[in-house]
């Protein structure tokens, strides 16, 4: 898994290979190349390519997020009648202005595409051998448009923190010692790093609700009519409710509120929480002071 290849990564700062801009095509091709590549490599520091190895892994690491990302901005347009453009992420609100009806068919490929999304950057971080071929048939399956998508990752120093996988081992073996989840449900965009690597940890199902109060400006978790069909197979199972930064608190607190009632039981959890925050996660790897 290419979290082992991360040991010696500054987890404080943000490493440069955070910010990169990329068309989506591109960015599912560069995968495919670097986990062809880390799966070759020759792991543990007393190797002489280690610190190539750390740069290819820090890589896949912030570009993985990015095969979730796009799909999960295509599937909102299409749901809430946005236009599909290469580089906008628009505001819910704008969706009154637009109206536009993309129509069911659309809508039923955009949530199959988005799942395997999740599927498909779950075994990059594997490092899965299959990778490549499933990278290509999920290309072969896109609308041609989507291609040229493009995602652009910015430096984010709290996503960064709580993506730490020593952070997210540490969250994964409380969870596992206090709730036996089925199913981890997390807030996107910024959780998307470290919920991939949190939910290969804990061998669990894997969705993400768009709720992103400061980046997107969402009032509440985006929950579509596809989003509760398809959870509603889990309305009898316990999940895991994920953000990986809790700083005030109210993100957490907001999206609690809203997923529980989707589940029999649920629990929330985070990578870190500031000390003065609202809301305590009944799991929580880290918290800090600053």
């Amino acid at each position: 898994m290419v979290s082992e290849l991360l040991g010696a990564a500054d987890w404080t700062n943000p490493p440069s290979e955070m910010e990169f801009s990329v068309p989506y095509g591109e960015l599912l091709r560069g995968i495919a190349a670097l986990v062809t590549t880390l799966s070759a490599s020759k792991r543990g520091l007393d190797s002489p390519e280690w610190r190539r190895t750390l740069e290819l892994a820090t890589s896949l690491y912030v570009r993985a997020p990015g095969i979730v990302n796009v799909m999960l901005n295509y599937k909102i347009c299409v749901e809430h009648d946005l236009p599909l453009h290469p580089t906008v992420y628009y505001e819910l609100r704008e969706a009154r202005k637009y109206k536009i009806d993309h129509g069911l068919p659309a809508v039923d490929l955009a949530n199959r595409l988005y799942r395997k999304s999740i599927d498909l950057a779950r075994a990059a971080l594997r490092l899965d051998a299959s990778f490549e071929d499933e990278a290509a048939a999920f290309r072969a399956a896109l609308p041609a448009e989507l291609n040229s998508f493009v995602y652009t990752g910015t430096r984010d120093a709290y996503t960064w923190r709580g993506s730490n996988p020593e952070l997210l081992l540490r969250l994964a073996t409380m969870i596992r010692e206090g709730f036996d989840a089925d199913i981890i449900v997390a807030a996107a965009h910024g959780s998307i790093m470290p919920a991939l690597l949190l939910s290969e940890l804990l061998g669990l199902p894997l969705y993400f609700i768009r709720f992103s109060m400061f980046k997107r400006n969402d009032e509440e978790p985006i929950i579509t009519f596809s989003d509760r069909a398809w959870l509603f197979g889990f309305k009898e199972r316990k999940a895991l409710l994920y953000d990986e930064d809790v700083a005030g608190g109210r993100t957490l607190t907001l999206f609690a509120e809203r997923m529980a009632p989707l589940f029999a039981q649920t629990r929330t959890a985070c990578s870190i929480r500031h000390a003065g925050a609202t809301i305590k996660p009944d799991f929580c790897a880290k918290v800090w002071w600053e």
